[in-house]
């Protein structure tokens, strides 16, 4: 203590003790070495502890009154845990490598495919894309959007971009050789590959012309890559969905809405299943021909030989393809879209909505669903889609904004 009382003011060690206070706890932070004996783990596995105690997206059941305390709480949670992390970072500097010792060369930047979904118009989907978009390039993400709602284009309007004179049809139609010379700048920051509002894409894309471009999207010059898709259960928009990294799946609190939010994750895992072991699986291993019928029968059969739930259909697997059943599982377990309720007016709905679609995945389809949290209805959002400007870039400090963060640092 000699030593940081000689560095620091007795204010320096005072915010110290009270951030201490908010992740530890008042008994830990008064120990007279406390600051002496903080560690990166130590802050980090606190951090994650009242996370999940104060994170307000983690607990939507709560009462409105609580959630907004357990938000304030958090805020003090997160800003203890950057001053702290600041303090011990200082105090323990990474080594300069040696004098003649080359230095390491920097890890590759891990691109990522994040994929925007909902079988339901009029759910926001569109302006939530634009704007999670525009919020990785304002953070210094090298962003590409890409418009796949195929018929149903527009996601040039919610950038700003009133025409567009190529898009991604001239890729299809290969009057365009490379898709990255589709890409082009927006006012807001990310890079634009148009959609067409045609019917070509929808009707004409075989299988493998969109395993090409979804190569062709992972060779993008990008740390993001983020699909906007039509709001439809076409297997091309589930193909799409498929195959991203992250998936998200938005609905708002209209039953409507969040049914066909609900059956945009089934049907997404049942193409995933009725595609492992036949002509389009991606391993010629794989391929097993009475295999992908019995999983069309359990899945897709119009004439009573459906099964029921997933778990019927695994005992089927079992029974007669028992060597499968591990690759069959991995495929369940590993298909875990992301929930987002979007618009919303009253946070006591979004709890009992949210609860209902995780019980009924896990039930039926044996399947995880990851609720990542909800946006409300803002005027400002509405607003901000007649003026053709991202609402994230007029008020970068909003409650657009902040949502969007959160909603990043899962990323």
């Amino acid at each position: 203590m000699d030593a940081l009382n000689q560095n620091f003011s007795s204010h320096k060690l005072s915010e110290l003790r009270v951030a201490g206070v908010y992740l530890f706890g008042p008994e830990h932070a008064r120990e007279s070495d406390f600051i002496n004996k903080l560690t990166t783990a130590a802050i980090k596995n606190a951090f994650r502890e009242k996370a999940r105690r104060f994170h307000p997206d983690l607990r939507p059941h709560e009462s409105p009154d609580l959630v907004e305390k357990n938000r304030r709480r958090f805020i003090k949670v997160k800003e203890s845990y950057d001053l702290l992390q600041d303090f011990v970072t200082a105090q323990n500097p990474v080594p300069e490598p040696a004098r003649f010792s080359p230095e390491p060369a920097p890890a590759p930047r891990q691109k990522k495919i994040i994929a925007v979904g909902g079988a339901k118009g009029g759910i926001g989907k569109s302006t939530f894309t634009a704007n999670l978009g525009v919020f990785l390039a304002t953070r210094g993400h090298r962003t590409v959007m890409v418009d796949l709602d195929l018929g149903g284009a527009n996601l040039h309007l919610y950038l700003g971009q009133t025409f567009i004179h190529n898009s991604i049809n001239d890729y299809f139609t290969r009057t365009v050789p490379h898709l990255a010379e589709l890409m082009i700048p927006t006012n807001y920051g990310p890079q634009l590959i148009g959609g067409d509002s045609s019917e070509l894409g929808s009707a004409n894309i075989t299988f493998w012309a969109k395993m090409k471009l979804i190569k062709s999207l992972r060779d993008l010059d990008a740390d993001y890559v983020i699909i906007d898709l039509g709001s439809n259960t076409s297997f091309n928009i589930l193909d799409f969905f498929l195959a991203a990294d992250t998936n998200f799946v938005i609905s708002t609190c209209e039953p409507a809405s969040y049914l066909e939010a609900y059956n945009f994750i089934k049907v997404g895992l049942l193409r995933r299943l009725n595609r492992l072991f036949g002509g389009e699986s991606a391993s010629a291993g794989k391929k097993n021909h009475a295999l992908q019928e019995l999983i069309r029968e359990a899945t897709m059969s119009p004439d009573g030989a459906k099964a029921k739930t997933i778990s019927e259909m695994l005992a089927r697997v079992e029974k007669h393809h028992p060597d499968y059943l591990p690759a069959l599982k991995k495929a369940i377990d590993t298909y875990q879209p992301g929930l987002l309720i979007n618009q919303v007016r009253d946070v006591s709905e979004v709890g009992p909505i949210v609860t209902r679609i995780k019980e009924v995945s896990r039930k039926m389809l044996g399947i995880k669903v990851r609720y990542v949290g909800a946006i409300p209805y803002l005027e400002e959002v509405k607003r901000s889609t007649k003026d053709l400007m991202p609402e994230v870039a007029r008020n970068s400090q909003g409650v657009l904004a902040q949502r969007m963060a959160a909603l990043t640092r899962e990323l």
